[in-house]
């Protein structure tokens, strides 16, 4: 069972847990969340993905616990719940008021929320898949990772329609990232990915992707790749939390590289793999 969750300092079962209809989150998505995966009860690179939760809630100016409390929440979680392998997904809103405003006040307390969800952990090579470029009509302030993703569903949405399993985006020529993940290309032996900056959320598999690649001495350039280069790409790939590192083998009808996965994503699939095994202690 996986159905105990954490809401502002209490443990219920989900059905039970309940927000005001004035929370901010829920009138205005005023609000930061963070996914943390979880490997044998083991969390997963979880210093850098609460640094990440810290920066977002600056960049918000919302006051809530510091990382040490979120590790205490998130072992509790895992203690009350009976899965092995989950994503923990914690959720923070600016609070509720008495009244919907769109200038918040200044005495509201967060709203903190946390949930585990089942996650199914490969430990192979992936099998390729497909993506399709599409504009990107997000907001220009990507980097903070926020409740706010109705342009990320809208285009989700709109790959999946069309029969791909995530959208490629693109804003003024070049690859920014996708809906829920980040983007890697290869040329010529060197590996390009859309540099930090306010148009991407940098994910935390990103940033280890881009560390096994340097300890594995391949050249990375952190270098936003064109559109009008896609078709001269050997290998493309996308990385988030949920999927790790997976191949693409296709962008809309044009097949990248030989249609299989490339020997460079393949490298960082198996490096990937062995820094869940060493980082969690998994035998």
């Amino acid at each position: 069972m996986h159905n105990t969750v954490f809401l502002n300092g209490e443990w219920l079962a989900a059905e039970a847990a309940k927000v005001s209809v004035y929370d901010r989150g829920f009138l205005f998505a005023d609000g930061i969340y963070e996914v943390v995966p979880v490997y044998q009860r083991r969390p997963f690179l979880i210093n850098a993905h609460l640094a990440r939760m810290q920066r977002s809630l600056a960049a918000l100016n919302i006051s809530a616990p510091a990382a040490d409390y979120w590790q205490t929440v998130i072992n509790e979680l895992l203690a009350r719940n009976d899965l092995a392998d989950a994503l923990v997904y914690i959720q923070i809103t600016r609070g509720a008021e008495k009244n919907r405003s769109h200038l918040p006040s200044g005495s509201m307390q967060a709203t903190l929320f946390a949930s585990l969800s089942p996650l199914k952990v490969h430990w192979h090579q992936p099998q390729p898949t497909a993506v399709t470029l599409l504009d990107d009509i997000r907001w220009l302030r990507c980097e903070i990772k926020s409740i706010s993703l109705l342009g990320n569903i809208m285009l989700k949405q709109q790959a999946h329609q069309a029969g791909f399993s995530e959208p490629l985006l693109q804003r003024d020529g070049y690859i920014t990232e996708g809906a829920s993940c980040n983007f890697f290309g290869v040329r010529d032996g060197v590996i390009y990915t859309a540099p930090k900056s306010h148009l991407i959320l940098s994910g935390i598999t990103r940033e280890h992707v881009i560390h096994l690649a340097r300890e594995l001495n391949l050249e990375l350039r952190e270098e936003a790749f064109a559109v009008a280069d896609l078709a001269q790409l050997d290998e493309l790939f996308l990385t988030s939390s949920s999927r790790e590192v997976q191949p693409i083998d296709r962008i809309d009808a044009m097949i990248v590289g030989n249609g299989q996965c490339g020997p460079i994503t393949a490298q960082l699939v198996a490096a990937y793999h062995a820094s869940k095994r060493k980082l969690c202690e998994i035998s």
